[in-house]
């Protein structure tokens, strides 16, 4: 177990943070889009998912950057 903790913390956390906020950016764009095809236009919801994809853009553009500099 003691090499799965070094395998997963030390070498590869920028990326496995990256694939997780790239995720992130998948489902919150679709769930974005499928707000604004809305067909009760009074039914909007209350998560702002325009909020959450611009900042999981962000994370995954920065961990990204960490990851291939190999922080």
């Amino acid at each position: 177990m003691e090499w799965f903790e070094k395998f997963l913390w030390q070498d590869h956390f920028w990326t496995a943070v990256s694939l997780l906020s790239a995720g992130l950016v998948m489902i919150s764009s679709f769930a974005d889009r499928r707000r604004h095809r809305r067909a009760d236009i009074n039914n909007v919801g209350f998560v702002p998912w325009t909020f959450i994809t611009v900042f999981s853009v962000i994370g995954t553009v920065l961990s990204a950057a960490l990851a291939l500099k190999g922080l």
